[in-house]
């Protein structure tokens, strides 16, 4: 009976992790269909690009790198020059190893969960998962949101695995999956699950931490150790040769600390602003340099650093997911995809993720690893900024719980306790409307559509891209356009946009006019003067053409390619 039992429960997990996989699978053939999947990763607009462009790099012979400090963590871009190495240069291939990936954490998140609660807690995080909206876009983008989810479940495993079996080898290998997951994105998990290891019991009475330590733990932190230096020492060691010996770190990426850390930054949005700039600069690429640079901006500006962190605390556990230049709501609205069918969300995981975690500290069983795992990737993306692919990482963690308390309110209906149903359920719906979609940031601005006039501009930029293959594109580029001027009346990008459209279309007059209106809300940039130039040119308007080639200039003096035309246009009048 017990190995029917089994047998049983195996076909279960082995279903969802094949709808897991086949749901991935549809969604990467959907969205290969749409021009933006590609434009995202040839224009330079994209981080998708500088991953595509340093993996062709490596690909091809190069894998110590270009020979200066790894501007991002590097792993992401090996993942994909071995994969490209391996089965040649297709994006098809990454997503459905991505997909693969995902649908094997969707097997570890089972087990976690199964052994951190019980089997039927395991099952519902395993389906939720497997279903989870922003897991399944993630998997068909050239990001490493999926590759990071997938090794810190992975490294969950591990330890939870290492721990029952009493296996130093297997401490040795969490060690070392913990330094590919530093490879591919900074973390601060380290010391945390030093601190679990060292105060684990030795028996294998569960995951409870007493305050004891024994000789076992400290090898089997100094094992653990081991396992991440080995991955991590040779990137360091390869930083500090290239940069003269000066720098002393896995990337240059801790700058980016400073897009949600200024004083007046969102928390959210990518912010360039000149407080980013010059605080990058002066940190150079140093993260003591930064922490020293961010204590002093705490002291100079008290207030603010409180209101920021409480607005980045709160857009963490907010719905909204918050893009930074690939948009969930686009993909959603514009292409018809499974994303548009009911999945579950973060805001639903957690409502009841947090319901969960607050039920287990009552429990006879605490999940001490969980909340490592938890608290620490939460706080590792608030200390930062909030943007849906960060927080990603983290929600496998909240699901653990979300599937808790999901089981716990069965239970207490399946036993008639329906006075303690009817609070919690409640509750929860007090929790879920609280937390839908803030627009506005916690107020920091006035309220803005989930989809931003950017957004649209890169996607009418896709279509115009593409038109040669369906001419349709064009009017679909130009209803982007359309779209992002109602909701930014001053957006100059889009008008830019309409105005080469209606070059393409051979419409000068019309084009004449959408440039002239960008100029009119962006009238230092020398480029558009140049295409106006340009679309005069094509008009035969040779006069009105040379003079706004000379205003290119008077904004970019000594451009080659404007004094090129510069030349052409003076031989003509």
């Amino acid at each position: 009976m017990n190995i029917i039992a089994k047998d049983k429960h195996e076909v279960f997990i082995f279903l969802v992790f094949l709808a897991a996989f086949l749901i991935r699978i549809v969604y990467v053939f959907q969205v290969l269909e749409f021009p933006l999947t590609e434009y995202s990763v040839r224009s330079q607009t994209f981080d998708q690009y500088g991953f595509d462009n340093n993996a062709l790099f490596i690909s091809q012979g190069n894998w110590l790198g270009d020979g200066e400090v790894f501007g991002k963590e590097p792993l992401y871009s090996y993942f994909l020059a071995l994969i490209y190495r391996i089965f040649g240069y297709s994006h098809f291939i990454v997503y459905i190893i991505q997909a693969l990936l995902t649908s094997l954490g969707v097997i570890l998140i089972f087990k976690i969960t199964s052994h951190l609660f019980n089997r039927s807690v395991g099952y519902i995080a395993s389906i939720i998962l497997a279903f989870y909206s922003i897991s399944i876009f993630y998997d068909a983008l050239l990001l490493r949101a999926s590759l990071v989810t997938f090794l810190n479940i992975l490294l969950c495993y591990f330890l939870i695995k290492a721990y029952k079996d009493n296996s130093r080898l297997l401490y040795f290998i969490s060690g070392v999956v913990l330094g590919i997951s530093m490879l591919t994105r900074h973390n601060m998990l380290y010391p945390f699950i030093a601190a679990f290891i060292l105060l684990l019991p030795p028996c294998r009475a569960g995951l409870n931490l007493p305050y004891r330590v024994g000789s076992k733990n400290i090898k089997n932190v100094l094992i653990f150790t081991l396992g991440g230096l080995l991955v991590l020492l040779p990137v360091i060691a390869r930083n500090y040769i290239v940069s003269g010996y000066k720098n002393i770190g896995i990337s240059k990426e801790v700058n980016a600390f400073w897009v949600g850390n200024t004083h007046v930054s969102s928390g959210v949005d990518v912010d360039w602003t000149s407080q980013y700039h010059d605080l990058a600069q002066r940190s150079e690429g140093d993260a003591r340099k930064m922490a020293y640079l961010f204590v002093n901006e705490i002291k100079k500006h008290p207030l603010e650093y409180l209101k920021l962190y409480g607005r980045k605390t709160w857009m963490f556990f907010n719905g909204y997911e918050a893009p930074s230049n690939t948009n969930y709501y686009l993909y959603r609205e514009e292409f018809k995809t499974i994303l548009r069918v009911p999945l579950f969300n973060f805001q639903l995981i957690c409502t009841f993720g947090v319901l969960g975690l607050l039920l287990s500290l009552f429990g006879q069983k605490r999940p001490h690893i969980a909340y490592i795992f938890l608290v620490v990737l939460s706080i590792s993306v608030i200390l930062f900024h909030i943007q849906s692919r960060f927080r990603l990482p983290a929600v496998p963690f909240f699901i653990i719980f979300c599937s808790y308390a999901i089981y716990f309110i069965f239970d207490k209906i399946k036993k008639k306790a329906f006075m303690k149903s009817a609070v919690t359920i409640a509750l929860l719906l007090f929790f879920y409307i609280s937390i839908k979609p803030d627009l506005t940031y916690a107020g920091f601005r006035a309220k803005e559509n989930k989809i931003r006039p950017n957004d649209r501009a890169n996607l009418a930029v896709a279509y115009v891209d593409s038109y040669s293959k369906n001419p349709q594109n064009l009017k679909r580029a130009l209803r982007q356009c359309d779209l992002a001027i109602k909701d930014a009346r001053r957006f100059h990008i889009a008008y830019r946009i309409k105005g080469y459209i209606y070059f393409l279309k051979r419409k000068f007059s019309d084009s004449i006019y959408e440039y002239k209106k960008a100029i009119i809300y962006k009238n230092s940039d020398p480029y558009l003067y140049n295409e106006l130039a340009g679309v005069y040119y094509e008009q035969h308007s040779f006069d009105k053409a040379y003079v706004y080639i000379k205003r290119a200039l008077h904004f970019l003096p000594g451009n080659r390619v404007f004094e090129d035309n510069l030349k052409l246009m003076s031989r003509k009048i």
